[in-house]
């Protein structure tokens, strides 16, 4: 049997196995071919959109362009304009590592010019795959910058910004406001102009669309696009740069010198309600405000606080019994100097006695509590407290500002109204208001019995260069011409023979009222001895151009009353502006 069977040489393996791998071999390749064309198929057909656009996401891309911010401006007697908020440039530098061939000798360079030690210039040079590093923001200096592009240090670029800043610092802090980062990184006003125009003064976002070079940035060329950013609006202010700077030092002296706790002056046109000067201490720096301590300066005092009056409520009073033909300016009244109601006895300042036949003129000359009372229980709670109203006194009074808060008429108002709250209403107390909402009460006297709406921007300048007024209300009628022109007069004699005279400045005709009131203690019944001075007047009262808010909280130094203290910062303000506008005397005697 073996005869018939034959060994295979090994030549003959050699050749089976030779033929095997090749077998292997041939199968693997087909094997990977059938993958590769499968994976193709599977790329090229079912994954082809989203491989196209990841691809195209690697080069081309999508950038939210950011608008300029409107500028803020003032202006002076001659219309000209001031910038008071502006959009300052600034350089960051920043370091692409990967680019940079040697950080120890880059780090020995910049080190003699920028404000961080070796150790950390280097920590952020020495990342070779890194792609940006930032190094040193908001830099100013323009010098240094060209300094440092002068060196032409590979890797070591500056980028261009630019961020708000205030030109003046403390100028008009709490009404001009300030703009801060919010939580999503976008850039918003915050208190004052800045917060009730944002949207105006924001602008609106665009978008580019474009290819990225190798640093990622964005090239501008035929394949690109830009649209759609609108720079935001510029705000034209009613409020004189000069006429503010002086009502901020006549404030500041005052407060400094009476050792008060803060203040307020409001210049307004009187007849048009334009606001020249808002001025209130203490204010802070607009371009540190990140540094302030007590956040409550932020406020503006003019708007967002209330104080009970004391005595410039009273030709408020007067005139609500005049309308209503309950008195008349000869009317008089028997003065025992004290009144007695619900087991209270309310008495005249430092406790005066005037006796009998005591005239409306001579209770608002000499600030007679109980010729107020006398008025307020003829006229009655429920027309008292409807006469208030219709001089705005419960509130806001549409000035454009943000956080504005309107005044506190509920002593007056049922289940409180009572015998009592209309004695105090009547001369001040147990009532609040705003600074702005009293000044806007007094124009009544001033503009035929109407109140004026006050405001601050005058116009908006759009990013075409377009200006656009701003429309005003219709004033509203508080009292009747007659009553109007009855109480000019008597606030003219107010300051001619009563407690305002040392507003007075020769030959110039004022009208006006003082009021000093004791402030109440927080959460409990009762007033502490701490006071409020103000003092609102009108000149030339001949034919009146400006009305005037003098309010200073908490003097610790000086005579204690409104006449001596506020009185004679009113008379500077007055004066500076007789000089600023060369106004001519109106009196002839």
């Amino acid at each position: 049997m073996r005869r018939f069977l034959k060994r295979k040489s090994p030549r003959e393996y050699s050749e089976i196995n030779f033929k095997s791998r090749i077998l292997v071999i041939y199968l693997t390749f087909i094997l990977l071919f059938a993958i590769l064309v499968v994976r193709l198929v599977d790329l090229q057909i079912f994954k082809r959109d989203y491989y196209l656009a990841l691809a195209e996401s690697s080069h081309f891309s999508k950038e939210t362009l950011k608008p300029q911010r409107g500028l803020i401006y003032v202006q002076d007697k001659d219309k000209n304009k001031i910038a008071v908020a502006i959009n300052k440039k600034y350089y960051s530098l920043f370091a692409v590592p990967k680019e940079i061939e040697n950080p120890e000798a880059t780090t020995e360079t910049l080190s003699q010019y920028l404000p961080l030690n070796k150790e950390e210039i280097f920590k952020r040079l020495n990342k070779p795959d890194d792609p940006y590093e930032p190094l040193v923001n908001r830099i100013e200096d323009e010098n240094l910058v060209n300094t440092i592009k002068g060196l032409n240090l590979k890797g070591i670029y500056f980028k261009e910004e630019r961020f708000r800043y205030y030109p003046f610092n403390n100028l008009l802090s709490q009404t001009v406001g300030f703009v801060s980062e919010a939580e999503d990184g976008v850039l918003k006003g915050r208190y004052g102009l800045e917060a009730y125009y944002d949207t105006i003064l924001s602008g609106n976002s665009g978008e580019f669309s474009g290819i990225r070079d190798a640093l990622g940035r964005l090239v501008r060329s035929l394949f690109s696009e830009e649209k759609g950013v609108v720079d935001g609006a510029n705000l034209i202010l009613t409020i004189d740069k000069n006429i503010q700077l002086a009502s901020e030092e006549v404030l500041v002296n005052l407060i400094k010198g009476r050792k008060a706790s803060k203040g307020t002056i409001i210049v307004m046109e009187a007849k048009t309600g334009k606001i020249l000067a808002l001025a209130n201490w203490p204010d802070f720096n607009l371009n540190e405000f990140s540094k302030v301590k007590d956040y409550s300066v932020y406020k503006n005092y003019a708007v967002s606080e209330r104080y009970e009056l004391g005595s410039v409520i009273k030709p408020i009073t007067m005139a609500c019994g005049i309308e209503l033909k309950k008195i008349t300016p000869d009317t008089t009244y028997d003065d025992k100097g004290y009144y007695e109601v619900g087991g209270y006895t309310i008495r005249n300042f430092r406790n005066e006695v005037y006796g009998k036949n005591v005239t409306m003129w001579k209770v608002l000359e000499r600030s007679i509590n109980t010729g107020a009372i006398f008025v307020a229980n003829r006229v009655g709670i429920e027309n008292l407290r409807h006469c208030f109203k219709k001089f705005g006194l419960n509130e806001k009074t549409g000035i454009d500002l943000p956080t504005e808060i309107k005044g506190d008429l509920s002593n007056l108002e049922y289940p409180k109204a009572n015998p009592i709250n209309l004695a105090t209403a009547s001369y001040g107390a147990g009532i609040a208001v705003t600074p702005i909402e009293l000044l806007r009460a007094f124009s009544a006297f001033v503009n035929n019995g109407k109140i004026i709406v006050p405001y601050l921007v005058e116009a908006i300048q759009d990013s075409n260069g377009v200006y656009r007024s701003i429309d005003q209300p219709e004033p509203k009628e508080a009292i009747s011409e007659e009553t109007a022109q009855t109480l000019s007069a008597m606030l003219v004699s107010v300051v001619e023979n009563g407690y305002g005279k040392n507003a007075k400045i020769k030959g110039y005709s004022l009208g006006g009222k003082t009021g000093t009131a004791f402030i109440p203690i927080f959460g409990k019944e009762g007033y502490s001895e701490d006071e409020i001075h103000s003092f609102v007047g009108f000149f030339p009262a001949s034919n009146p151009k400006f009305l005037i808010l003098v309010k200073m909280d908490r003097p610790q130094q000086g005579e204690g009353a409104a006449s001596h203290t506020v009185t004679l910062a009113f008379k500077e303000v007055e004066q500076f502006l007789i000089n600023y506008y060369n106004i001519a005397p109106d009196e002839v005697k």
